[in-house]
């Protein structure tokens, strides 16, 4: 009786673990093909500093530990801010925040989006995974015409991969992505892709050029393509509205003072705040709203404008945490205070 029960569970636990293994040799994208630099070995991409994520069996023990997590509440049904203008002209610059890392940025006739996430959760399926707690702060169908699409990396929280198909199909914007990223892309019918390695820089017209920054990171969608692809921030460099620059997902490093004395001072900054505990995990990854205080000051921001919180619960930081964290942090900078701002979901603001 014993070797039957014993080999019906080992036949379940078998056939569990091959369906797991299936599901995510499918869901991992296709791995990067080129030379080897100082952050590819000609497999996986590497911090500069050799920072990593934490492994697998680390993130059981996360998540298995007891945790110091702090609440979420339910969802909050709030309505959709009005629709953003058709565009803005000349050297003024407007800043939309709709939701964790989607940010409509609007100057000189031409509109930017990055890492537009518009689907209720951040999963291969949207029936599991971390879920919504608040709508987008713009209908997508309120959207204005994309001219530019800047994709930080290809998790999935930041590459809502049926968002950006419905951009690319209805808009054809110019896609900026990290390396490894287009071929992914293009599987999913995306088009007009240019990925980009860090440093590198790309004409998008006659006053706009796009550079692609280091960040500290790490990728992948499935079980078999860790660090596969590249992960990146972007500087817009505008002659006419200055310089903006889409911070991405990162963790803090000495890379920033670099950047910003590269490619500074920032007009704009957008830079995320959350997903920041417990630090012994997330450190590596994700800056916390302190660090996020020093990105400002290291890129030399003009101003700054807090992103990767309040929208998805990835993390044992609460829903106000990363916000009230910042602002204790800014009290202690009154100089700063007006210059790093927060933002309602569907809010947009004239930068100065």
């Amino acid at each position: 009786m014993f070797p039957k029960i014993f080999l019906g569970l080992l036949i379940v636990i078998v056939v569990a673990a091959v369906i797991l293994l299936t599901i995510g040799y499918l869901i991992s994208a296709p791995r990067y093909k080129g030379p080897v630099s100082d952050h590819f070995d000609g497999k996986r991409f590497h911090n500069y500093n050799g920072m990593e994520a934490k492994s697998f069996p680390e993130a059981l023990q996360w998540m298995l530990s007891k945790r110091d997590k702090k609440p979420w509440g339910a969802f909050h049904p709030v309505p959709p801010g009005p629709p953003p203008p058709a565009h803005v002209a000349g050297s003024q610059v407007r800043v939309t925040f709709v939701n964790h890392s989607t940010v409509l940025l609007q100057f000189d006739s031409l509109n930017v989006v990055t890492d537009p996430v518009w689907y209720d959760r951040t999963s291969p399926y949207q029936w599991i995974g971390p879920e919504r707690n608040r709508p987008p702060g713009i209908r997508f169908e309120d959207l204005p015409k994309i001219h530019i699409l800047l994709l930080s990396h290809n998790h999935w929280d930041h590459l809502d991969i049926k968002t950006v198909q419905k951009i690319c199909q209805r808009d054809q914007p110019k896609v900026y992505c990290p390396l490894g990223v287009k071929a992914f892309l293009e599987e999913q019918g995306c088009k007009n892709v240019t990925e980009m390695d860090w440093n590198g820089s790309l004409a998008y017209n006659d006053s706009t050029t796009i550079h692609c920054v280091p960040a500290q990171h790490f990728s992948g969608r499935g079980m078999f393509d860790r660090d596969a692809t590249l992960w990146c921030g972007f500087v817009i460099d505008s002659r006419v509205a200055g310089k903006l620059y889409f911070v991405g997902d990162t963790g803090y490093g000495p890379f920033f003072r670099k950047i910003g004395e590269q490619y500074g001072p920032m007009r704009l900054s957008l830079i995320p705040i959350g997903a920041f505990r417990p630090t012994w995990f997330m450190g590596p990854i994700h800056c916390s709203p302190a660090e996020a205080v020093q990105i400002h000051e290291d890129v030399r921001s003009q101003q700054s404008v807090a992103i990767h919180y309040g929208t998805f619960p990835l993390a044992d930081d609460g829903e106000t945490e990363p916000v009230d964290e910042l602002h204790k942090t800014l009290r202690n900078h009154p100089e700063l205070a007006e210059r790093f701002w927060t933002l309602p979901e569907g809010a947009g603001r004239l930068v100065p």
